[in-house]
């Protein structure tokens, strides 16, 4: 991956678009936390097994319902988009933490195949919309901690 994401531009680029894909999400008659589990879930088949599926859907779960309640607070919390950025990050880190070796490593190369091709293959660009390649997950922490202080996303 090319793309410098500790330049802090870049970062705020990325993660406005991926509150926006968001929105957008929020916006089409059949969102709802189910189906956005399943949804995220069906964007990298063949990574997930039936072991761990249960607590991967829980985890998508609770993501939805934060960044949603995080994008309805918005504006009325002063444009503060921290609970979003949080729920992306805690839920890249739990998700890893659940993957068995094989499975991390299959995630890990699959997510820097998508974030490379994403100019050229829809389905990859929408993967590297609702997930975080290392290198965007590293940063996405260090520009957290930069701002809101270390340790915040404990």
């Amino acid at each position: 991956m090319s793309v410098d994401y500790q330049n802090s531009n870049i970062f705020e680029v990325d993660y406005i678009y991926r509150i926006q894909t968001f929105e957008k999400y929020l916006e089409n008659a059949v969102s709802s936390e189910e189906h956005y589990a399943n949804y995220k879930t069906g964007l990298i088949p063949n990574i997930f097994y039936e072991h761990n599926i249960p607590v991967v859907l829980n985890l998508f779960r609770k993501e939805f319902f934060e960044v949603k309640a995080g994008v309805g607070r918005y504006e009325m919390e002063n444009n503060n988009d921290f609970p979003m950025l949080k729920s992306f990050v805690n839920t890249e880190r739990d998700l890893r933490k659940l993957l068995d070796e094989s499975q991390l490593r299959d995630y890990t190369a699959f997510l820097e195949v998508s974030f490379d091709n994403q100019r050229l293959d829809a389905k990859a660009a929408t993967v590297s919309r609702f997930f975080l390649s290392t290198p965007i997950l590293e940063s996405y922490i260090f520009q957290i901690e930069k701002t809101f202080g270390k340790g915040i996303l404990d």
